[in-house]
């Protein structure tokens, strides 16, 4: 009877370092987490660039081109820019010179 006693108190001490080592892990993973966030907003794709037809340039990190219109997302507002009032081959210049892609889908004029 001893001897179960015995194993059944290693057994539970066991179980104890193993539940203290798990929360270590953890502890140590949620230190870890903030820092690997900051890392990816530093690594965040550049911004695009639009070139307007008066020359002034406005960066963009989200949008989106639907038709005739580029719609510009950010957190505060969304801004709707008719593509007629961007000069794109410099818009388009402008991105590669940074390597950020920026292409106009083609418009069929048949649909």
């Amino acid at each position: 009877m001893e001897l179960a006693a015995e194993m059944n108190q290693q057994s539970l001490e066991e179980q104890q370092m193993r539940q203290q080592a798990d929360q270590d892990a953890y502890a140590q993973q949620a230190r870890v987490a903030p820092r690997n966030e900051s890392i990816s907003a530093e690594t965040a794709a550049p911004a695009t660039v639009l070139v307007f037809h008066d020359q002034h340039q406005q960066e963009v990190q989200n949008y989106a081109i639907v038709g005739e219109t580029l719609w510009a997302f950010a957190p505060q507002r969304t801004q709707k820019i008719p593509l007629s009032e961007l000069d794109i081959p410099a818009t388009q210049k402008a991105n590669d010179d940074r390597g950020v892609e920026f292409r106009v889908p083609v418009v069929n004029e048949g649909q």
